[in-house]
């Protein structure tokens, strides 16, 4: 009898864990995992210190933002003309393609001469890449200013680096300003999810070699 008091005693001397001690370690987890999330997406996000350049790019597809901030830029003497890439018609609610980007920078307050776009239908920012590469060496241009969303920049300045190797001109990366993707608040959509996840898996396809992007 008295060893099974003392067993007891023994149990409740054991001190137990306080709900103080696990909102602590809550907060504590809350607080790693936002870091966390907050550096999986500004890994993402990247850009290069502006310099007067002789063109400004807008990637296609992302909606008008890129062609906003490119236009912004040029209005900013940034640049002189604007370089608009053709996606391709995608349909009704999905761009339509060049016309409809040009359209928006006209709207914007640019000159429709100051508006040129690539050969052809580029399907990947490889083939962006590879179609600005070409017009500038058309119209010798050394210098250019590449303007796409902030989760889409870390891949493009690879591509681009990629593509412009060998050559004697001049790329920077700028993200889109004022953009809804930022790195401590992407998480809180399920755009920012998408966008980011799209993205990790098309930066590891480049990465290990997969031809489209």
């Amino acid at each position: 009898m008295s060893d099974q008091v003392s067993i007891d005693r023994t149990v409740r001397a054991k001190p137990g864990i306080s709900p103080r001690a696990c909102l602590l370690v809550l907060l504590v987890a809350a607080f790693l995992l936002y870091l966390f999330l907050r550096a999986v997406g500004a890994f993402l996000i990247t850009g290069d210190q502006l310099k007067k350049a002789d063109i400004v790019v807008a990637l296609g597809g992302g909606g008008e933002w890129r062609v906003v901030e490119a236009v912004s830029l040029i209005q900013e003497k940034q640049a002189v003309s604007l370089i608009l890439t053709e996606p391709g018609e995608t349909g009704p609610g999905e761009g339509l393609g060049s016309r409809f980007f040009r359209m928006v920078a006209i709207e914007n307050g640019l000159s429709p001469y100051a508006i040129q776009i690539t050969d052809g239908v580029q399907r990947s920012t490889r083939d962006e890449a590879r179609a600005v590469l070409d017009l500038m060496k058309k119209h010798q241009y050394k210098s250019v200013i590449i303007v796409t969303d902030p989760f889409h920049t870390q891949r493009t300045r690879l591509i681009f680096r990629d593509v412009f190797r060998g050559s004697d001109l001049t790329m920077r990366v700028h993200p889109v300003s004022n953009h809804w993707y930022r790195s401590g608040t992407w998480f809180l959509s399920m755009d920012g999810w998408a966008n980011t996840i799209r993205e990790y898996v098309k930066l590891a396809g480049y990465l290990v070699g997969i031809p489209r992007d």
